[in-house]
């Protein structure tokens, strides 16, 4: 089943450069454990510009558990994301799945 997985979280107010660096390092090494997804990172223009979103498009709950054992695993996916909690405001982390129906 195709879904968009969303990622948001606050970035500290000086750090937003080292939180988008991150995040393509954390898109690359994504891409590699999951091909057949669309992986973005964004960040808001407006309002609080220092919002990053990393969003996923594509199947989910699909034999994802070893792709997912493999990237958490992964020494480089550990490194970014020691990184990014050194940027992140912690509290302000929010997950959301949506499932598409109308493909």
């Amino acid at each position: 089943m195709q879904a968009i997985y969303t990622r948001s979280m606050r970035v500290k107010d000086d750090m937003l450069g080292k939180a988008m660096e991150i995040g393509k390092g954390l898109a690359k090494v994504r891409k590699k454990y999951f091909p057949k997804h669309g992986i973005y990172f964004s960040f808001q223009v407006g309002g609080n510009p220092r919002t990053i979103r990393e969003t996923v498009i594509g199947p989910m709950f699909e034999g994802d558990n070893q792709g997912d054992a493999k990237m958490s695993a992964d020494k480089k996916y550990q490194s970014l994301q020691k990184q990014l909690k050194k940027v992140a405001v912690e509290g302000t982390i929010e997950d959301e799945i949506r499932f598409i129906f109308s493909e």
